[in-house]
């Protein structure tokens, strides 16, 4: 009996652990960006980056009809992460969702989105790669920086559809 009470024990020991631990991750990511930023005088709204790492998966441009005939709301972006314990964002990808199925487009990798502002900071020794890394995964993950990476693949998606 007290052996299933053990058992019972652990796995909703790990389950929660399981569920909160991104939650925690981000809330972290969170805490230290706005301490790090506030020590260093910056905002993280005004940190401009670029999407020339955007890795696409398909060639552009495409003559699959599902990517054709494409709108903005069928785009989705997952974060990938290390694991579910202990989790660290590795990068994005970036779906198209059309009939329950999805493709995937475009990946960014977190070590592939620089901020210029960063990269100066970096050089004068003000910040560590450690800093740079957290400080440029919160501004991924920020919903302006998501709502602009949506935008931008989906302008690449039509641009190429136009000339294609």
């Amino acid at each position: 009996m007290s052996s299933v009470i053990i058992f019972i024990g652990m796995v909703v020991f790990i389950g929660i652990l399981i569920f909160t631990s991104r939650v925690f991750y981000l809330m972290e990511l969170k805490r230290f960006t706005r301490k790090m930023t506030r020590q260093l005088g910056l905002d993280i709204l005004d940190l401009s980056y670029s999407f020339d790492q955007m890795v696409y998966v398909v060639s552009l441009p495409s003559s699959i009809e599902n990517i054709k005939n494409a709108n903005k709301n069928d785009l989705l972006i997952d974060r990938e992460y290390t694991s579910y314990f202990f989790p660290e964002l590795i990068g994005i990808k970036i779906y198209l969702e059309i009939d329950h199925s999805k493709q995937t487009i475009a990946y960014l990798p977190i070590k592939s989105f620089r901020l210029p502002k960063l990269d100066e900071l970096l050089e004068q020794g003000k910040i560590n790669e450690a800093d740079y890394l957290k400080i440029s995964t919160f501004k991924l993950i920020h919903e302006t920086t998501l709502n602009d990476i949506s935008e931008e693949v989906y302008k690449q998606l039509m641009y190429n559809k136009n000339i294609g």
